[in-house]
């Protein structure tokens, strides 16, 4: 598979540690623990498949993922990945797998006492990070349920305490910088609608982060009056572009005027091009969209308001007309003017489809958080 991970045989701690920084990549949700899983064949010492809480659509837990994406890729059901397990096939938890869940879904435990009545008899062991808290279910029997069936439970010590602070993180976790979240009379947002808006405005602020698009699902859309970036790959840079294009970026007002799906938020901000200083106010709205299952942004559109900006010939020197960079000015001025007639047309819709796979090429997006780090991202 893709996560080519070289860890020593029978290094549980190295194995959970990986299922820890997996457990980092889940959004927060006030609903739900962020667990990491990692399906292991501990005869070849080969990762199978790894998986995080709400990694795929459902409400889905962490070990559900790892057990649904090993049996896609084996074109088997679910309810058929035992028979395609090898015979020494364990798994790997940062917290204790539960036994009972709310709305009908099927509890860990129940999916992986399933795999027992494979071929190999399926899983043979868990390895578990930290027994589950209270928090939702009281009194959690998952790991002695597992070892009434024959299941090999074994805990992994050494980690409890940044397992469970992982699991229980919010916004501060993530580095959100924007936790004052202004909001309209009678609009009220709970807890992951904050993060999501925090995320979002320190975004639009260039402080953007790997931590922080990771709230993002992997084909989020990000849709502007010249851009339309479609996928991780497109979205990212355009991003991280903030920071290379704008020597300042304000943040003059904001205000969430709506808590439903999409999230509305008047913004106006003020940003200063790099090089040429060109200052430009932008206010608009902002419309986030999200999957209420996986707590992950989907789209975020930022719709401007179209005005013509200060670039006409009132009040301008000699000097002024005499200098290159006025003249540029100038003409930004009147192609943004020329955006507000143009961009809901063909052409203009294929020039942002353009900007959203050309602005990839020009921007570099760090490859981990220590990168992310020495550019001075949170």
């Amino acid at each position: 598979m893709d996560h080519l991970h070289h860890i020593s045989p029978l290094n549980h701690a190295e194995y959970m540690r990986f299922a820890l920084s997996l457990a980092q990549q889940s959004p927060p949700k006030p609903s739900n623990f962020r667990v990491g899983a990692i399906l292991v064949d501990e005869g070849a010492n080969r990762i199978l498949s790894t998986g995080f809480t709400l990694e795929l659509p459902d409400n889905t837990h962490a070990e559900q993922c790892a057990l649904r994406k090993y049996s896609t890729a084996n074109n088997v059901s679910e309810e058929e990945v035992g028979t395609v397990l090898p015979a020494q096939a364990v798994l790997y938890t940062t917290m204790e797998p539960c036994q009972k869940r709310s709305a009908g879904n099927v509890p860990c435990v129940e999916r992986i006492l399933k795999t027992l009545s494979g071929r190999n008899k399926g899983i043979k062991t868990v390895y578990i990070g930290v027994k589950e808290p209270d928090t939702f279910i009281a009194a959690n029997a998952g790991q002695s349920k597992l070892e009434q069936a024959g299941i090999v439970c074994v805990h992994v010590s050494g980690l409890e305490e940044e397992i469970l602070r992982i699991a229980t993180a919010a916004g501060s976790d993530l580095g959100i910088e924007n936790t004052n979240i202004k909001t309209a009379p009678g609009v009220n947002l709970d807890e992951q609608q904050k993060t999501l808006v925090g995320s979002v405005l320190d975004l639009f602020a260039g402080r953007p982060s790997l931590k922080k698009l990771s709230l993002w699902d992997d084909d989020g859309v990000f849709e502007d009056p010249i851009t339309i970036a479609t996928g991780r790959k497109q979205f990212e840079p355009q991003w991280y572009g903030l920071q290379t294009a704008f020597s300042e970026i304000e943040r003059l007002h904001h205000e969430v005027v709506s808590a439903g799906n999409p999230i509305g938020m008047d913004l106006k901000t003020r940003y200063v091009t790099k090089g040429i200083n060109k200052e430009q106010t932008i206010a608009s709205r902002i419309n986030i969209f999200y999957d209420k299952d996986t707590g992950k942004i989907t789209k975020v559109q930022d719709k401007w308001d179209g005005q013509l900006p200060d670039s006409t010939f009132k009040n301008v020197s000699i000097e002024q007309l005499f200098s290159p960079w006025w003249w540029v000015h100038y003409a930004e001025g009147w192609a943004w003017w020329m955006w507000s007639f143009t961009w809901d047309t063909w052409w203009w819709q294929a020039m942002r489809n353009l900007n959203s796979v050309s602005v990839p090429k020009i921007v570099s997006v760090p490859k981990n958080d220590e990168e992310d780090a020495k550019r001075g991202n949170q």
